[in-house]
């Protein structure tokens, strides 16, 4: 199952913000389309996020 994770970077800490799976039968390309949108309504809210394969560093350990 993939998983994908936006986060966010804020005084040399990166901070998860939200995380999303891969739903069954779902496509990569509608995955990634899934993505692309989220990290786009995030942007307009005022959050800079990027994807990442991992998670923050606040949600480590």
């Amino acid at each position: 199952m993939s998983t994908t994770f936006l986060n966010t970077k804020s005084r040399g800490m990166t901070k998860t913000v939200a995380e999303f799976s891969k739903e069954e039968g779902q496509s990569n390309k509608e995955f990634r389309e899934f993505i692309k949108e989220q990290v786009l309504e995030y942007r307009k809210e005022g959050l800079d996020v990027f994807k990442s394969p991992r998670p923050g560093d606040d949600q480590r350990n």
